[in-house]
């Protein structure tokens, strides 16, 4: 999945020119546990059903899917940003046309390039029609029932259209919301109004997994990966970003940033105990990516949204000064693993099909990965994987994804200019490019 990529600000970290590097190494993390997720799954480690997980290799590795969700608060907080500031400074609302050519640009040519590939290269065999092939390229195939044993490299990639409802969507609900918003007469006001309708949100997300887990459905259904389950990240991200604009538009600080300002290592240390329980996984089966019933979901949602609130709050509250968020999140390794994550998340599964000669390329149909688990050890196929995404990734970011970013740049100057616009005003985190960007 994306994410928005954001210019440095205050308490992000040292400074760099375009980037804000502590958030940048954080999505390195987190893209990085999401792979060792999806690796110890293939690998056998990690139970489904009737294979049995690696005992507590399985449970720990299976609790790493934690580090997803934050991508989706990244996109709420860095998306919603200037739409907030809006509602509160009574400031120039976005352009939503600009807007939605951006996040266009930022996500679809790189996606696009790894759905081509996966399906010449992995599900050539299967393809039976011009809907086959023009589905995944529409982002329909996590939303119209496709081929039932899914499309082979692409199982990731469910992020992507729920990513893209939510950008089509955030300029009705910031409408929504402002309108609700507006009736305060104060900022304070109008931040306190703008929580209330995302409050709902969150109810609304717990509510959607609540119904997607019902035994009716059967596991795994197409409604799993609707963006409606996943509407709590988003609105705690939104939720962030009314409290960044009420700080931007007042110079007041906000007691939440003041908590989190004394005690961001706390924040840490309360995201590391969610991690243990998600762990222990309640309701459910340590170690095993069985499909999760009502009651274990909604824990599991529940530990996501506190955890997901907990990692990044440190690293995007302003003047939040630690040598240990600096050292452990702005080391040059993680930061440019952060910078090319959204390579990695579209095509790690890829890699390991093809270190599996699992696909079409080999003279077969391929077989789903649960069909194939097990087939190659963990440390051999997570070294393939980490070898072969990093290096597809880096050409893909700097022969697709920055000349789309550039183009973009230019179509929106260009509008600017064309309607005598002037620019909005810079903002300490800006949203350039995009959360995954897993």
């Amino acid at each position: 999945m994306t994410a928005p990529e954001i210019r440095s600000g205050p308490g992000t970290g040292p400074r760099d020119s375009k980037r804000a590097p502590r958030l940048d190494g954080l999505r390195g993390y987190l893209a990085l546990g999401v792979v060792l997720v999806h690796v110890a799954f293939s690998a056998g480690i990690i139970g489904f059903y009737d294979q049995p997980g690696n005992g507590i290799w399985a449970v720990m590795l299976q609790g790493l899917n934690v580090l997803l969700p934050p991508f989706f608060v990244m996109s709420g907080l860095l998306l919603y940003r200037p739409f907030a500031r809006a509602t509160i400074a009574g400031a120039r609302k976005p352009d939503v046309r600009q807007y939605l050519l951006r996040r266009a640009l930022r996500i679809l040519p790189a996606y696009w390039l790894v759905a081509v590939v996966a399906l010449f290269l992995l599900d050539f065999r299967n393809i039976d029609g011009l809907w086959y092939v023009a589905s995944p390229l529409l982002l329909l195939h996590y939303y119209v029932p496709g081929p039932e044993q899914g499309y082979a490299g692409l199982e990731p990639t469910w992020t992507v259209p729920a990513e893209m409802t939510f950008y089509l969507a955030l300029p009705l609900l910031a409408w929504a919301i402002d309108r609700y918003a507006r009736r305060g007469a104060t900022p304070r006001q109008r931040t306190r109004r703008m929580l209330v309708p995302l409050g709902l949100l969150v109810v609304a997300g717990l509510a959607w997994t609540a119904y997607s887990h019902l035994p009716s459905l059967g596991p795994f259904p197409y409604e799993y990966f609707w963006v409606f389950g996943f509407t709590g990240f988003l609105a705690i991200g939104m939720g962030l970003a009314a409290l960044a604009a009420y700080a931007e538009t007042t110079d007041r600080v906000p007691r939440f940033y003041r908590l989190v300002a004394r005690r961001p290592l706390m924040f840490w240390l309360g995201a590391l105990v969610v991690f243990v329980v998600n762990c222990i996984r309640p309701f459910g089966k340590p170690g095993m990516a069985d499909y999760a019933t009502v009651p274990e979901a909604l824990v599991e949602m529940v530990l996501f949204l506190a955890f997901a609130l907990l990692i990044i709050s440190p690293v995007v509250v302003p003047n939040v000064h630690s040598r240990f968020l600096d050292a452990v999140l702005t080391n040059r390794p993680m930061r440019f693993f952060g910078r090319i994550s959204y390579g990695v998340y579209l095509w790690h599964f890829i890699i390991q099909y093809l270190w599996l000669r699992n696909g079409s390329v080999f003279g077969d149909a391929p077989l789903p990965m649960p069909a194939v688990q097990g087939r190659a050890g963990f440390w051999d196929l997570m070294a393939a994987t980490m070898v072969g995404s990093v290096a597809v990734a880096t050409l893909s970011y700097y022969l697709f994804e920055l000349p789309a970013m550039r183009l973009r740049n230019r179509l929106t100057s260009s509008a600017q200019e064309a309607g005598g616009r002037p620019p909005a005003p810079e903002q300490p985190a800006r949203e350039e490019r995009s959360p995954m960007s897993v």
